[in-house]
């Protein structure tokens, strides 16, 4: 067992657990919770999908981050784990980070972004 990739793949399946989390519970350490999030997505661009569209997204947002951190937690799946945390750090980077202006959040989520699709682009399983 490699320590050090046990610790990356800790941190991660940590901080998108909770990611999952506190989108479907509201209140839960700082949880924004489903109804919360899905305004939040319309308010981000992707007011076409109405409130019942911003709802499942919302909700499929947040068990695809609740699943992926424990198949990262469990070691399981790990390319398509990494590979679409790393889609959701980059549609969170084109949605709302870089929109807001806010740097020091941008470099965050591209920090975060590139190294989970290096993770998972270093996982990618052999044919």
């Amino acid at each position: 067992m490699q320590n050090g990739n046990f610790l990356i793949r800790l941190g991660f399946a940590l901080l998108f657990i909770w990611g999952g989390l506190e989108k479907f519970i509201e209140g839960f350490l700082g949880g924004v919770g489903l109804n919360n999030m899905a305004e939040f997505l319309k308010g981000s661009g992707l007011d076409f999908l109405g409130d019942t569209g911003a709802l499942v997204v919302a909700a499929i947002l947040a068990a695809v981050e609740l699943l992926a951190g424990i198949a990262l937690l469990l070691n399981k799946e790990l390319f398509k784990s990494y590979i679409i945390l790393a889609f959701i750090m980059l549609m969170a980077l084109v949605l709302v980070h870089i929109p807001s202006g806010n740097w020091m959040n941008i470099m965050i989520h591209l920090a975060i972004f590139l190294v989970l699709l290096g993770l998972g682009l270093n996982s990618k399983p052999a044919k």
